[in-house]
């Protein structure tokens, strides 16, 4: 990440996470991207959050979650981290795409596929003893950053 705009680090807990998503999506909309992009961008990074409280911690706790926002070499670039129980292996690939069939389905399981769907590039960390990391990056649209705001206060 060639530059962090914003930190965050908020508590393992899903009820805060509708304060995450309202930043997110401003955010997000304020490098160009158009509002149902901004909400795609979102609700994939809502799912990794939920991943790290679910799987890595269990369910909510009082360990953290934390989030990157910021730009880099032709696009802007997320990335979720928590201090948990790391991932086993192979457990964030992407289920293969078929027909939904709706009495099939259940919680869990949709959310690499749809990170992987949303951003461009998508690269999962996980940690040796502790700590898993998911790198999310999107290319700016149309190719460049926004313009600069003019009047900055």
């Amino acid at each position: 990440m060639k530059k962090v705009d914003i930190h965050v680090e908020v508590r393992a807990d899903p009820r805060l996470l509708r304060s995450v998503r309202g930043l997110l999506c401003a955010w997000v909309r304020s490098q160009g991207f158009p509002e149902s992009r901004a909400e795609e961008v979102t609700l994939a990074v809502d799912e990794a959050c939920t991943n790290a409280i679910r799987h890595s911690y269990g369910g909510p706790c009082d360990e953290t979650i934390e989030l990157d926002l910021g730009t880099g070499e032709g696009g802007v670039e997320i990335t979720v981290s928590d201090r948990g129980k790391p991932a086993p292996e192979g457990a964030v690939v992407a289920r293969p795409p078929r027909a939904p069939d709706p009495s099939a389905l259940k919680p869990g399981g949709l959310g690499v596929g749809l990170m992987r769907r949303v951003f461009d590039e998508v690269d999962f960390r996980r940690g040796e003893e502790r700590g898993n990391a998911v790198h999310l990056f999107l290319r700016w649209p149309d190719g460049a950053p926004p313009p600069a705001e003019d009047g900055a206060r």
